[in-house]
């Protein structure tokens, strides 16, 4: 066991990388968003590089999971 003084900030470090929007599926998804290569979660662009959010850990949204899904089964892992 751990505890939060061992954990991973909340704050992810790819905040700030220079990336590129993400391919979109034919039901739009992932809407604009660029992926992350730290934690891999589909955050917003300001200015051409990734906004400050907070590190990936996982949906409880079937829909958003099966969207991740089909785009990682369609663009792959880059």
């Amino acid at each position: 066991m751990w505890s939060d003084a061992q954990a991973d900030p909340a704050a992810c470090r790819g905040a700030g990388s220079r990336v590129e929007p993400a391919p979109q599926l034919p039901n739009g998804f992932p809407g604009g968003r660029a992926l992350c290569p730290v934690c891999s979660d589909f955050v917003m662009l300001r200015g051409g590089v990734i906004a400050p959010h907070d590190a990936y850990r996982g949906t409880s949204d079937p829909a958003e999971a099966a969207d991740r899904a089909a785009w990682f089964n369609h663009v792959g892992w880059n």
